[in-house]
């Protein structure tokens, strides 16, 4: 019998890096021997580095990928193997993909890929890793504490004492792993399985209203989930032991004390349709659960009734508001792309919109950069399309960058100001700035094509007078236009599809992967794409961008209010001046005019006396006298002591 040879590293980490790491972060970090840490940066690319290197979790606070890092230096090799044993049980019970390696130095890696079209904020993963490393003590959770830094080495990667990532496994089965991904319940789940029923990090913007459907139907100790909502798989093995028996299985750490065991099986029996009626039926004499769950509620004697009712409540409201309230089919807002006239919009904007993409894409050829221009382009097309005007055929308009941040796909104002100043101080720019902002007043644009670089009708065609969706502000905006291409104008073949988005094949290929990995594409087979399962609502929804936009809306709205009032403080200020409080400063502060006869004498006066004697206090004297003449005939002032 044969056993099949380790698949290299440098296929490896091609393959597996750029599904590990965080949409959005094209970067990578390399550690450094002078410092002993990850603290230089690079480009991800798909060639194997040569020292140790980490992709980075999270963007925008949110990651996709569950990591987790045992570390032999917290209790040893069979200390790591038991932990990842137990933690690769409880992802699996939970409908989790997995993916491991080992280190030259025996510490493991275990990747958990979330669901496609999903992820978790940082305060929930940070969360789910402290209770995760209450229970395994091998369990190093630095990698997750950073929102920004945050990083781990993918398998592959080499090793800093030497030698490389071991990926355990086939390199086929790790890439399907990433590509299927895993279930979309799998953290409630994992929360459940605990027994820990943490708020949901996630609150409503304050002043929203959140439209609240049924849930839940009877009443009192009857009430129950609505079918709907229902569970019909059989209790995990060990949630139906501990219902059962009260017992845990030898060298289980799933609950480190009856309250998590009690809490996981009431959480699970509700999602299964029970009401508090039914459990307390079910831990009744005679019945499946009393000498389990039953036994776990004897410690409240004649108050059983009522900690069952708390524990049925928290369950209840933990489970309406995590994965019922924010499961795909519940969301409500949706993210249309299209503006005027079903996304096209009129046909001068749309001309102008196309030409000015095509000078961006000449004047910032081979630059990322260039992407964040397109959307400055496109939100002020929009702009002009609702609220500007047009002059002499010209089309103008007047819009700050912050409203032009909420049409950018939540691209950041700071952003959209450097844009606009780049664009306008640019020769054959398609932009003009033809009146600065003037107090609440914002700066005035002319959208003008003196300079046409653009004749091409289907490009004309496909222009498209729209918001950028805010699903960009997850996926990177670099990876819209090819989207665009395939979603709105039937481009498969990843030929036309280079030359329609004007990149190079080895971008048009990471783009690909990317959407792919996130449901927004699938592969035909023979050089084609085609749309996905995942749309850009559904990204959108996930990530909670609805909630992010209000912030974002919020915070602007503060700001401007701080802005008004400096404004009308500063008028009031040049209407009613306040008088200076320094006595020591003259109340005029005119200079008198010169008087050539007076400063004669005066030169007479001091000529008169000789040079002065700079011996002691008599020069000091002098001086004095001196100092007060100037004062007092020429009007002049001390600066300086």
């Amino acid at each position: 019998m044969t056993t099949q040879p380790p698949p290299q590293p440098a296929a490896v980490w091609k393959t597996l890096a750029r599904l590990m790491a965080a949409p959005g972060r094209a970067h990578m970090r390399i550690w450094t021997p002078d410092t002993d840490k990850f603290s230089q940066t690079r480009p991800l690319r798909d060639k194997l580095p040569t020292r140790p290197a980490a992709v980075y979790l999270y963007n925008k606070r949110r990651t996709r990928l569950l990591a987790m890092d045992f570390d032999t230096k917290r209790g040893g090799h069979a200390a790591v193997e038991r932990d990842l044993t137990q933690a690769v049980t409880w992802i699996t019970q939970c409908g989790g993909a997995t993916v491991t390696d080992r280190s030259a130095t025996g510490g493991r890696h275990l990747l958990v890929p979330l669901a496609i079209g999903t992820s978790a904020s940082f305060d929930e993963i940070t969360r789910l890793m402290r209770l995760l490393a209450a229970r395994l003590p091998t369990l190093d959770i630095n990698p997750n504490l950073g929102p920004t830094e945050g990083c781990l080495t993918p398998p592959g990667s080499p090793c800093k004492q030497g030698g490389y990532r071991q990926l355990d496994g086939t390199l086929q089965a790790a890439h399907n792993a990433f590509t299927t991904r895993s279930a979309p319940d799998l953290l409630p789940q994992l929360h459940l399985l605990l027994g820990t029923l943490t708020p949901n990090p996630h609150t409503p913007t304050p002043g929203r209203t959140h439209p609240t459907p049924s849930y839940t139907i009877g009443d009192g100790d009857n009430q129950r989930l609505a079918p709907a909502y229902v569970r019909h798989d059989p209790l995990p093995a060990a949630v139906h032991n501990f219902a059962t028996h009260g017992t845990l299985a030898p060298g289980d750490r799933t609950w480190p004390t009856p309250s998590e065991a009690r809490m996981s099986v009431i959480a699970h029996a509700v999602w299964r349709g029970h009401s508090q009626a039914s459990i307390t039926a079910l831990i009744a004499p005679g019945r499946p659960w009393h000498n389990g769950l039953g036994a776990a509620y004897h410690r409240y004697r004649h108050h059983t009734h009522a900690a069952i009712n708390r524990d049925v409540t928290k369950a209840t409201h933990w489970l309406i508001n995590n994965p019922l309230k924010y499961q795909p089919p519940q969301h409500k807002t949706k993210y249309t792309q299209g503006g005027p006239a079903g996304g096209t919009g009129p046909e001068h904007i749309r001309k102008w919109l196309a030409n000015a993409y095509a000078w961006a894409d000449q004047e910032f050829r081979g630059q990322r950069y260039r992407w964040t221009v397109h959307c400055v382009l496109q939100s002020l097309a929009i702009n002009a399309v609702r609220a500007g005007q047009t002059i002499n055929g010209t089309p103008v308009v007047g819009v700050g960058g912050r409203a032009l941040s909420l049409a950018c796909g939540l691209l950041s104002p700071d952003t959209i100001w450097r844009v606009l100043r780049d664009l306008r101080d640019r020769p054959g720019s398609p932009v003009t700035h033809i009146r600065p902002a003037i107090g609440v007043e914002a700066d005035w644009y002319a959208l003008t094509r003196q300079n046409v670089v653009e004749s091409d009708p289907v490009r004309l065609q496909r222009a498209r007078v729209e918001d950028v969706h805010p699903a960009w502000f997850v996926l990177g905006h670099h990876h819209r236009r090819a989207y665009e291409l395939i979603a709105h104008h039937g481009l498969t073949r990843k030929d036309s599809l280079c030359a329609a988005a004007r990149v190079s094949t080895s971008t048009l290929n990471a783009t690909i992967s990317t959407l792919a990995t996130a449901g927004l594409l699938t592969s035909t087979g023979r050089g084609s794409v085609a749309v996905g399962p995942v749309s850009l609502d559904d990204i959108a929804a996930a990530h909670h961008l609805d909630d992010v936009r209000h912030a974002r809306i919020a915070e602007y709205r503060v700001e401007r209010q701080l802005w008004r009032a400096w404004l009308h403080a500063r008028e009031a200020q040049r209407e009613h001046p306040t008088p200076s409080t320094d006595q020591h400063e003259p109340t005029n502060t005119t200079m008198a005019p010169y008087d050539g006869a007076l400063e004669q004498a005066y030169l007479q006066s001091v000529m008169a006396t000789g040079p002065p004697d700079h011996a002691g206090d008599d020069h000091d004297a002098e001086l004095d006298q001196a100092i007060k003449a100037v004062m007092s005939l020429l009007g002049g002032r001390v600066l300086a002591a």
